[in-house]
């Protein structure tokens, strides 16, 4: 294994998804040089393969439960028609209790969680949101 393997092993480390033309530009070889490199590093085992990993039963997304209180005068009949309209919400839950709500919403990344939140959180007659993770999913 030369310098121009360490630089190419080196950079995939960095972004396994960079392409084949910039990783070429990074290592100072030609496309083709690259891509040979590439499978030899492959054969050799020095790249074991290419795999994505998600937890088992993952959806592929980033889903969270936020608990909602209302502030006086709020009721689950006011936010109903608000929290209709955020995209990402699956299901909404209304309990007895402290927790008004429990609000179950699924996005594509940590993003997209946020601007659900954001969105719960700016509706008005709300005292309380908790924004609770899911890490993984055991069932349904």
């Amino acid at each position: 294994m030369d310098e121009k393997d360490q630089l190419l092993l080196a950079a995939l480390r960095r972004d396994a998804r960079r392409p084949l033309v910039a990783l070429a530009r990074d290592i100072g070889l030609s496309r083709s040089a690259t891509q040979d490199r590439l499978n030899r590093l492959l054969r050799s085992g020095a790249i074991s393969g290419f795999t994505t990993v998600e937890p088992a039963g993952s959806t592929g997304k980033v889903a969270a439960h936020f608990l909602v209180t209302h502030a006086p005068g709020g009721s689950c009949a006011k936010l109903m028609p608000h929290l209709e309209k955020i995209p990402g919400i699956r299901r909404i839950h209304a309990l007895a209790g402290p927790i008004d709500l429990v609000i179950f919403a699924e996005a594509a990344d940590m993003a997209g969680i946020e601007a659900i939140r954001a969105a719960i959180d700016a509706l008005p007659l709300i005292s309380g949101l908790t924004t609770h993770m899911v890490l993984e999913q055991h069932m349904g």
